[in-house]
């Protein structure tokens, strides 16, 4: 099989996206010398000459279907791994742009998808008891929420195999939509979804964490934002990078504490 195709997902107006993706993938860059990678994007032109390993497919059209119109914009994430899947084959790593890559990941994918698919890391049992009893007909088979074994892992990577966990993400779309018009509209919503359904299809979820690292807390990645700010000025293009932005919590404890007067950071 060959190598996996990693999947990065920027859309919208926002500065810092771009710049995390850009992170993120430089230390990419320096675990593989030669990735696959694709970006859907909005803004296609970016990431046309961004780098030899990268490729842009324009989201056109597809934004809209699969936000629901930017009204869950998670939903995209499932979305754009099946169709990763459809064209590009294979194993699909789609990673969220707040993250980046340390040493050994490589290895790490091979071992965590050995079984079966992978995402960031577990996180809990039970993750909605408000949902017990949920139940529901889904494209492929019945689903029913259980406190004893339904779990959520975090989504901020999630890794696939091509004719083996289309069915699976197809069913986690569908839970997504059920659950979000019966106005259970949880942050989380995706990332139980594709939890849930690849459980429900016997694909044991392998982990990535410690070698994949995503900062979604709000006062890391106010943090990192920062951090990054600096990096993007004084990087010289798109290199392999090894993560080089240090965030222990004094320091970060620390910006967000200053940052409340109004110094450091708009």
């Amino acid at each position: 099989m060959n190598g996996p195709t990693f999947i990065y997902v920027d859309y919208g107006s926002s500065p810092w996206i771009g710049r995390e993706l850009r992170y993120s993938l430089a230390t990419l860059l320096a675990e593989y010398e030669r990735p696959k990678v694709v970006v859907y994007t909005d803004k296609p032109d970016v990431y046309a000459s961004l780098h030899a390993s990268v490729s842009a497919r324009a989201l056109g059209g597809d934004l809209l279907r699969w936000t629901r119109a930017g009204a869950y914009n998670h939903r995209i994430k499932p979305c754009v791994l099946i169709d990763a899947l459809a064209t590009q084959g294979g194993l699909g790593v789609l990673l969220d742009t707040d993250s980046y890559i340390a040493e050994g990941f490589a290895a790490a994918l091979v071992q965590a998808t050995r079984l079966g698919p992978a995402m960031d890391h577990f996180e809990r049992l039970d993750p909605y008891p408000e949902i017990a009893g949920w139940s529901m007909n889904l494209p492929s088979r019945a689903y029913s929420y259980d406190g004893l074994e339904s779990l959520t892992f975090n989504s901020g990577l999630t890794a696939a195999l091509a004719g083996r966990d289309e069915t699976a993400l197809e069913d986690a779309l569908a839970l997504i939509d059920a659950l979000w018009d019966a106005g259970r509209r949880m942050a989380t919503l995706e990332q139980v979804a594709v939890s849930e359904a690849f459980r429900l299809h016997g694909r044991p979820i392998g982990e990535m964490r410690p070698t994949f690292q995503h900062y979604c807390r709000p006062s890391l990645k106010r943090y990192m934002h920062w951090r990054l700010d600096d990096w993007a000025r004084n990087a010289t293009g798109l290199r392999p990078t090894r993560p080089c932005i240090a965030h222990p919590r004094w320091r970060e404890r620390a910006f967000n504490h200053v940052n409340k007067w109004g110094r450091w950071y708009t």
